[in-house]
């Protein structure tokens, strides 16, 4: 069966071929264990989603100066480990690991994935199971013993968890998190680059000589923009 979940770089041969040989295959056919390039690994989405021009800058979306193309409700690849660059590990899991389809489809409230905007956020029921992180990562190129090493030592915990609808969710959540981290990063530098270039030399002293001196800059940037007293 075709996926479409793996999008560019792909394992060796070689070594997916160990995996399928050592651990077999799933009931349809795949392998119990393979190995993906963290940035092709895709997954389904659903969501409202907004679409920009390319030289639309992000400030100028938060500050809502330009309109967007076009938001549309839909199914879109996403990538499943954003961020990342390793081989990872991924194991199969059956669709029992996921609810009922039933529960897949319940309203998020419920448990469920499905969102207010008429999709379920985490795409499709796996009706033939799906791939998750075993948490093997390897950023050099792997070799077979570390591969088998990795994957031994998951065989041999039988008490793992299995995969979840809540427990997709909850990634989908904590990675709409890690973006809204990075944005609130990236205001932080904004705004130390303007009041680091609205600043004088030596930050404020006379380079030379006595007399009087200028006034903390920061001290004149909160006065121009309205600030009068120490927050504290």
């Amino acid at each position: 069966m075709t996926r479409g979940d793996i999008q560019g770089r792909r394992a060796p041969a070689w070594l997916q071929s160990l995996l399928v040989r050592r651990y077999g295959r799933t009931p349809f056919g795949e392998p119990r264990y393979r190995l993906v390039w963290s940035a092709s690994r895709f997954e389904r989405s659903g969501g409202v989603w907004t679409d920009w021009e390319s030289t639309v800058s992000a400030q100028d979306r938060q500050r809502g100066t330009c309109a967007p193309v076009r938001r549309v409700v839909e199914m879109r690849w996403m990538p499943k480990y954003p961020g990342e660059l390793a081989w990872i590990l991924e194991r199969w899991a059956p669709a029992s690991s996921y609810g009922t389809p039933e529960q897949w489809y319940a309203p998020v409230s419920q448990g469920g994935t499905w969102l207010p905007a008429g999709i379920a956020a985490c795409g499709d029921y796996p009706h033939w199971g799906d791939y998750e992180d075993i948490g093997a990562r390897m950023y050099w190129y792997p070799t077979e013993n570390h591969v088998t090493m990795a994957v031994d030592a998951i065989e041999r915990q039988r008490e793992q968890q299995p995969a979840t609808a809540a427990g997709r969710a909850l990634r989908r959540t904590y990675r709409a998190q890690r973006e809204q981290e990075q944005r609130d990063r990236e205001f932080d530098q904004l705004a130390a680059d303007v009041f680091d270039d609205s600043s004088f030399a030596f930050g404020g002293a006379p380079m030379i000589g006595a007399g009087g001196s200028h006034r903390p800059a920061l001290v004149e940037m909160a006065e121009r923009i309205g600030i009068r007293e120490h927050p504290l």
